[in-house]
């Protein structure tokens, strides 16, 4: 058959380059390696040449065969080291593919997602449109229905009218007859109408309730997928609880302490060891205790809740322990990035806190009773008042809801700080706006550069957000309270 004629047989197809992957290692034998070898099996071939009488001839031929080597192996090499390179090049090409569409898909299912919950948002809004328009409708049939009864009731009074003058005019008796039957009939259809869309109203309330409910579960599906499976408290629940916390203090405070007056506090009364530690909690005491009575126990408690509570690794543990953990998480930071510490200790806390309330008991219990007693102690000191069961008590669930709320702090994926100035008596702090807030209601434009006085309850910062990522981020979740100096 002619060379140039047309094969009946299909052309065959090149098969993917993933196939054609060489088992053995893509990395040839490099040149002068084997180079080597020929070069050294030329010279024994001529020495041994030499021994039999014919070595001029057979080293003639070893030379034009050491000749013919020299010049096709580094063209071999060549062309294996350039198909290896192509395999290599083809295989990283199809897992930058490979990566691309992942990305894309990845992409897909978020524009999915975000398109799903945009297109709940929109429908929780038209049927509030909706129900919005049932009420309005409601409101116009129901005086519509108002003002028919009124006419139905005016109409009724003019036919008792007209009843007693029927001698009168028969003809018109009937029309209003007939006009009172109409207006019966619209009555009825208008209360028809009324019921029909009442039972409507109550559908679409049900449907938007039941979408409020659907709506929620997916913002809490929302905080917990994604972040290791622990939902992470936002900050307006850690505000929430702050703000408890300092209320159930100031209330504690006024309920124990509204009858110790100010002339009883005696200064001097106190020994060497309870003067140094107050001393030490408040330096200003002295003057802070005989004029502001109620914000010197709040700053005495808030002093000693920080020192004892909040700024502990995690309250219960015990020290050794918590040391070792604080190593731990130092260690670690010098092999991962700042956002898997943060999970690290985020799911490690998370687990101590869930045990914390049954294993942690007594070294909570502990805690609870030396910050009980040492606070008894530092009032017994400085004021007439004397401990009661009751106010121990009280202080008892005060300093627990410290302690909880102190763990889950200590267990978010961010950092959070609690922020407490301490006041020396050799220096002036200052009122920062963005930081405090006064408790003694004054405008915050009149409190510039005004000198602090006392702070009454520490503030809140966060580093970094939900996910533990972003840890330069700062945010003042709840501010500092103190009390300025008047002018």
């Amino acid at each position: 058959m002619n060379s140039t004629s047309t094969s009946t047989h299909p052309e065959k197809k090149p098969r993917p380059l993933q196939h054609r992957v060489p088992a053995k290692s893509p990395i040839a034998t490099p040149p002068r390696a084997a180079l080597g070898r020929s070069r050294e099996h030329a010279d024994n071939a001529s020495i041994k040449s030499c021994a039999t009488g014919d070595g001029l001839s057979i080293h003639t031929q070893n030379g034009s065969a050491l000749e013919e080597m020299e010049d096709s192996a580094p063209s071999t090499i060549s062309e294996k080291q350039e198909k290896d390179r192509e395999k290599d090049k083809a295989i990283k090409t199809e897992k930058r593919d490979r990566i691309a569409s992942l990305e894309r898909e990845l992409e897909t299912m978020a524009n999915g997602f975000e398109k799903e919950l945009t297109l709940l948002s929109h429908k929780l809004t038209n049927e509030r449109e909706s129900s919005t328009f049932w009420q309005q409708k409601h409101t116009s049939l129901h005086q519509t229905y108002i003002e028919t009864d009124t006419a139905l009731r005016l109409l009724r009074s003019e036919g008792s009218a007209l009843k007693e003058r029927e001698n009168q005019s028969r003809e018109r008796d009937s029309e209003i007859k007939m006009r009172v039957e109409g207006l019966v009939v619209d009555r009825d259809a208008f209360r028809e109408a009324y019921e029909d869309a009442m039972e409507e109203v109550g559908e679409k309330e049900e449907l938007v309730s039941m979408l409020r409910n659907q709506v929620r579960g997916l913002k809490s599906w929302v905080s917990k997928g994604g972040r290791g499976g622990e939902e992470q408290v936002s900050d307006e629940s850690v505000g929430e609880g702050w703000g408890r916390l300092s209320n159930g203090l100031q209330n504690w405070v006024i309920v124990n302490f509204r009858r110790v007056k100010v002339g009883n506090v005696d200064i001097n009364k106190p020994n060497l060891a309870e003067k140094e530690e107050l001393l030490r909690l408040l330096p200003n005491y002295e003057t802070l205790a005989s004029t502001s009575k109620i914000h010197f126990i709040q700053s005495l408690v808030s002093r000693l809740l920080v020192d004892n509570i909040f700024t502990s690794y995690f309250v219960g543990i015990p020290p050794d322990r918590a040391e070792e953990l604080k190593k731990m998480e130092s260690f670690l930071r010098d092999y991962g990035p700042e956002e898997s510490i943060n999970q690290w200790r985020s799911t490690t806390l998370s687990l101590l806190r869930k045990s914390a309330p049954a294993l942690l008991a007594p070294q909570t219990n502990a805690l609870i009773a030396t910050i009980t007693t040492k606070l008894n102690d530092l009032l017994s000191s400085v004021s007439d008042s004397q401990p009661s069961e009751s106010r121990d008590s009280s202080l008892r669930t005060l300093l627990i809801s410290a302690i909880e709320l102190s763990r889950l702090l200590r267990s978010q994926k961010a950092v959070f700080s609690v922020n407490m100035p301490v006041l020396e008596e050799h220096q002036r702090t200052m009122f920062e706006s963005g930081e405090m807030e006064d408790v003694g209601g004054e405008d915050e434009e009149e409190l510039i550069l005004r000198e602090i006085r006392c702070v009454v309850f520490p503030g809140v910062v966060k580093w970094g957000d939900e996910c533990g990522e972003k840890g330069w981020l700062r945010n003042v979740v709840v501010k500092v309270k103190v009390l300025c100096l008047m002018d």
